[in-house]
């Protein structure tokens, strides 16, 4: 009898399907999809007694809770089946708001004046009949002069090029494109879902810290150019370079690494936006660190959850007890390594001074 703390089930077009030989779910911040999971059976489990009933084919809807607690939303993507002699093998692959990826952006002019962005981004997202969710605060909220799509250009990267140069201070994931257990396109402005702890020795199983040399920058500079016109133009829409605070990690700083601007500045915070935003994500992939642990439920209760805090307490590694954001979380299920999830932190500040607290 399954525990139901370890229960795995996928629910295809209402019916529920479970006794998988493998399960794995997928969260994780700026990737696309940024919710996917993937199922298997085979000759010898419970469901290969059942092999008429797992017609399952691709575009089909489709949930999955872990633990009883909802944790995707979506549609089947890939159905895989192997069959010879000796055994039978079904793989289905699933995954959410893929339409993003593949749909160009709907517009009867292509372009959007005096509009806030969020204005914009759930302009885009209407025909796709996907729902924006903002959490960890709120995007600005100053209106861009013009903003243009370019003929062709998907739905997902018109809204990475957008939220690229939107800034938030203080923020420790900048801006970050997700999902949520319901399938809404997610962008996270700040940390969520509290604090929780890894500590050597009881929860986490495993460990595993990756520190490497990138290369990268120091100043972040940007050049800035704005759209001329009659009255304005030349040296009357140029301006200094913005610049990053150095990137300094053991007193060694990097050369500076310059950002092409992909749109027009109109606007200061379009460009300053942009470098922080580079700048944070330069420092965050500095450090690595990876956990494992038991199950799929976080100490606080409910599922890890991306973009939340998560203290590390382990000696041998040089982020012990400073707090991490969740990048991603891999809830898996198996028989040789039982039920787990697996996580995925980095680091918000390099290893300089200042690295932001909870609830600072």
């Amino acid at each position: 009898m399954v525990k139901a703390s370890e229960l795995a089930v996928l629910t295809v077009k209402g019916t529920d399907f479970q006794d998988w030989e493998s399960v794995s779910v997928k969260h994780q911040l700026r990737e696309m999809p940024a919710y996917s999971c993937r199922f298997t059976c085979s000759e010898g489990s419970p469901l290969s007694k059942h092999l008429v009933k797992l017609q399952i084919m691709p575009g089909d809807p489709c949930t999955v809770t872990l633990a009883g607690q909802l944790a995707f939303t979506g549609k089947v993507t890939t159905r895989q089946v192997f069959a010879d002699a000796r055994r039978h093998h079904i793989e289905i692959q699933c995954a959410n708001n893929l339409q993003m990826a593949i749909s160009s952006v709907i517009s009867k002019t292509g372009e959007w004046k005096n509009k806030e962005p969020e204005q914009i981004i759930r302009d885009v997202l209407k025909p796709l009949k996907i729902n924006l969710k903002i959490e960890g605060g709120a995007l600005p909220k100053f209106k861009i002069p013009r903003y243009s799509a370019t003929p062709g250009e998907s739905v997902h990267d018109f809204i990475d090029v957008l939220t690229r140069h939107l800034g938030v201070k203080n923020s420790p994931v900048g801006i970050s494109h997700t999902s949520d257990p319901q399938g809404n396109f997610v962008i996270l402005t700040g940390a969520v879902g509290g604090s929780d702890s890894l500590i050597e020795g009881q929860n986490m199983m495993e460990g595993r810290e990756v520190i490497y040399d990138p290369l990268q920058a120091g100043g972040v500079p940007s050049p800035n150019q704005g759209p001329g016109n009659d009255q304005q133009h030349g040296t009357k829409v140029a301006s200094e370079p913005f610049k990053a605070e150095p990137f300094e990690t053991y007193g060694q700083k990097y050369p500076p690494s310059v950002v092409v601007p992909e749109i027009p500045y109109f606007h200061k915070d379009l460009l300053e936006g942009r470098v922080m935003g580079e700048s944070g994500w330069l420092k965050e992939s500095y450090v690595t660190v990876y956990g494992t642990v038991y199950g799929w439920l976080k100490p606080s209760g409910g599922l890890w959850n991306r973009g939340q805090w998560v203290t590390v307490q382990s000696p041998m590694l040089v982020m012990n007890g400073i707090p991490l954001i969740l990048k991603s979380a891999t809830f898996s299920q198996d028989n040789s390594t039982g039920t787990r999830t697996v996580l995925e932190l980095v680091n918000t500040k390099a290893l300089g001074e200042g690295t932001p607290r909870p609830n600072q």
